[in-house]
């Protein structure tokens, strides 16, 4: 059974969910917590431990978690959840967020490594790619997009949606 637990502690807020400890003040916006829990990772750190492949894998689920959230309020069909959803996490479309903010000044050097870092990692193009003659490039900024979400989720969930917000995924389709 998980149960998540919220405390004030000092002054500070903390939640927990069991089998992940606490999370850091950090994992607090507006007194609630930021997505799940991140992961104890016992000091490891995140690029030295984990692939690029790896964190894409992880950031995949969390930008959907976003984008799925996104389109949640106001109330829908169920169609209308399934097309907005769908429009964001094609990777045509993190092809656009990833020129996006590669054109801009938003984010840091350290978010622009890791962007090309997850655009060079060694991943299998999916045959819609191969067989339609769209470009093995459209995926790998798709990928590089989502390495960023798992490397920020794990380091700086308040970074990432600070970022999501910026590509206007980090609230409901009403705001």
């Amino acid at each position: 059974m998980w149960a998540v637990i919220a405390c004030t502690s000092n002054g500070s807020t903390w939640a927990a969910v069991k089998g992940f400890g606490p999370a850091a003040p950090s994992q607090i916006l507006d007194g609630n917590p930021i997505l799940p829990p991140v992961p104890n990772l016992d000091g490891k750190d995140v690029r030295a431990n984990w692939n690029a492949t790896a964190l894409a894998f992880l950031g995949d689920s969390v930008w959907e978690l976003y984008v799925r959230r996104h389109f949640f309020f106001p109330p829908s069909r169920l169609i209308a959840y399934y097309e907005g959803v769908t429009s964001q996490v094609r990777a045509e479309t993190q092809e656009t967020y990833y020129q996006l903010l590669l054109s801009g000044e938003f984010i840091t050097e350290k978010e622009r490594d890791v962007l090309r870092w997850g655009r060079n990692a060694k991943v299998n193009i999916p045959p819609r790619f191969k067989a339609s003659g769209k470009h093995a490039e459209t995926y790998k900024h798709a990928t590089a997009m989502e390495c960023l979400a798992g490397y920020l989720y794990l380091t700086d969930p308040q970074r990432l949606h600070a970022l999501m917000s910026y590509l206007g995924l980090g609230g409901s389709s009403s705001t």
